[in-house]
């Protein structure tokens, strides 16, 4: 019997240490670079994410982009695999709503940027990895 009963705690002990890494790759928290097609051609962006749950905050650096003075994400959510989020951007006293959406898949993700008046631009995007 006792046997039994340590060999069933091994067994749950083993499930619950090989299932911590798969819950912990479903987030989007961190550092990523997406390489984005614009009007100006191929740019790449920065995001910084930071997840609670299923919402996601955080910013943007757009040094590729001068005239940028600021980029905020708001109204994130990230479930089953799919990042929704607005990101405001700052240019010229003036601040703009893109709206993006991306399937991610473990370290990459694909997707699209919606700018009004200028349509949807593709994307994809890879984490950076951790220092």
């Amino acid at each position: 019997m006792f046997r039994a009963a340590h060999r069933l705690c091994l067994a749950f002990a083993l499930i619950a240490a090989f299932s911590i890494p798969a819950a912990a790759q479903d987030s989007v928290a961190g550092e990523w670079i997406f390489t984005m097609t614009s009007p100006q051609g191929m740019i790449d962006v920065e995001f910084a994410f930071e997840q609670n749950g299923s919402e996601v905050t955080g910013n943007a650096k757009l040094t590729d982009i001068p005239e940028v003075e600021g980029a905020v994400i708001s109204e994130g959510i990230y479930e089953e695999g799919v990042l929704f989020f607005v990101l405001s951007v700052g240019a010229q006293g003036q601040w703009y709503d893109v709206e993006i959406e991306a399937d991610v898949d473990g370290d990459e993700m694909v997707g699209e940027a919606y700018m009004p008046e200028m349509g949807a631009a593709p994307f994809t995007a890879k984490r950076k990895a951790s220092d």
